[in-house]
């Protein structure tokens, strides 16, 4: 009878198929904490089998601080995403199960971004909101000399942590380095009263400081109601009702854009205190970090502008905006 000779090793497919489940467990069990019974309930397999595959992870260097290696269902979304904007690089990371670990996840897929480049002598110009604030918990700090954060646009007037002034203050201090505001609101009472404090020196300093900056952090915010500029009151129900009639999809800085990235013709955009979109050009390095499906129509509204450089964002929506396309 003729002896049976197993294969020596596995297929690369089923070895490749491996690696990615070991990944997507790693994933789960350090981004989003998720339990390994979660976990091993999401995917369909044991709890064992969860717990050999976090050994593994650890064992072969998968995951060190980070985890060191994506899902080849994630890189394939950045070749396509790259390639369909114009784009100099794209990050996509697994959209977690709950989405108020969204910003989490979107903070660790951009903290290397951040800190690798960063240099000394460098300026960073930065928005707002809860992403930034998880970016800045997820960046490794470290000293560079003469570095400079500034702010984008105006804030709120009472302390915050997801506010403009305590965001670049946050990133100054990760890196030892100085910070500059907008001493106003996000939406000036008049438009009149919006050029008034545009023409004053020291806004006209932190701006052009922005424009000569070498990165940039943005995200932005849709017309739904869990949108931070909604959630805290900072745009009324009726400016609300009125930017979706003028076909509005979202916002930039404050700037509300329609599916074509066009400011929209409503008041608030002629009382926005911020950069003005088009010097978003003259910065060296523009990141756009966000997520969700409800933002895939905003998201996609700014890429057709090519304001930004960089992209990240997470799978699902990703997943949208490539079957979308232009």
């Amino acid at each position: 009878m003729q002896e049976a000779h197993p294969d020596v090793e596995p297929d690369a497919e089923r070895l490749n198929a491996e690696h990615q489940l070991t990944v997507r467990i790693a994933w789960y069990y350090y981004v989003n904490s998720m339990t390994q019974q979660q976990i091993a309930d999401r995917l369909g397999i044991t709890r064992l089998k969860v717990n050999k595959a976090l050994a593994t992870s650890r064992e072969t260097g998968i995951v060190q601080i980070r985890i060191n290696s994506r899902l080849t269902s994630c890189i394939e979304l950045e070749n396509g995403l790259q390639e369909l904007f114009g784009l100099s690089r794209v990050t996509v990371v697994p959209t977690p199960d709950d989405p108020k670990m969204m910003f989490r996840v979107l903070g660790v897929g951009v903290a290397p971004t951040i800190h690798e480049q960063l240099f000394d002598g460098c300026t960073l110009a930065v928005g707002w909101g809860r992403t930034l604030r998880q970016a800045v918990l997820e960046t490794q700090s470290r000293a560079l000399q003469k570095m400079t954060v500034v702010s984008l646009l105006g804030g709120m007037h009472y302390g915050s942590a997801n506010n403009t002034v305590e965001i670049a203050s946050s990133f100054a201090n990760l890196f030892g380095g100085a910070y500059y505001y907008l001493a106003a609101p996000i939406y000036a009472p008049s438009a009149q009263y919006r050029d008034m404090i545009l023409a004053e020196a020291s806004a006209q300093d932190v701006l052009d400081k922005a424009k000569k900056a070498d990165l940039a952090l943005v995200t932005v915010g849709d017309l739904t109601e869990r949108s931070l500029i909604f959630e805290l009151g900072m745009v009324s129900p009726a400016d609300r009702q009125g930017l979706k009639a003028a076909g509005a999809v979202g916002d930039l800085l404050g700037r509300w854009l329609d599916r074509d990235g066009v400011e929209v013709n409503h008041p608030l955009n002629q009382r926005a205190i911020s950069l003005p979109l088009e010097d978003l050009k003259r910065i060296r390095k523009v990141v756009l970090v966000s997520g969700g499906p409800y933002k895939a129509e905003i998201i996609r509204a700014v890429l057709l502008r090519n304001f930004v450089h960089e992209l990240v964002i997470d799978e699902t929506t990703a997943q949208q905006l490539f079957d979308r396309g232009i």
